[in-house]
């Protein structure tokens, strides 16, 4: 029980740390999808946005599976524990929205959006 009370503190904690600090991540309250969104600086096609997603997800213990040519599902087994999401993308914005447990979207959104930046510079 202390664990997941220290955890869900550090999780709110980060949530509004990244969103403070980070002006492209909104909360799910601003975002009209209902999940937590990330507008991307500039424009990248579905293509690189899914490939990033799924070695951001890869690295990071999830399971990524292709459910439309704009949206995947990220799993992850814990133990007992175990969260899902839906992320949709298009050309300028990822949308992450919790179906169960806790993915922690800021973070998820944050290393997504690192990772696309990495490509720009490659270009």
């Amino acid at each position: 029980m202390k664990k997941l009370v220290t955890m869900t503190i550090a999780t709110t904690l980060s949530m509004f740390l990244l969103t403070a600090c980070s002006s492209n991540v909104q909360t799910a309250e601003d975002s009209m999808s209902g999940g937590v969104e990330l507008t991307l600086n500039g424009h990248h096609s579905n293509k690189s946005i899914q490939e990033a997603i799924s070695k951001v997800g890869e690295a990071h213990g999830w399971k990524i599976t292709e459910f439309k040519s704009n949206a995947v599902i990220a799993e992850k087994i814990d133990g007992d524990d175990s969260a899902s999401a839906t992320i949709t993308f298009d050309d300028d914005k990822v949308i992450v929205r919790d179906e169960s447990g806790n993915i922690n979207a800021g973070d998820f959104l944050q290393y997504i959006n690192d990772e696309l930046s990495k490509e720009d510079t490659h270009h």
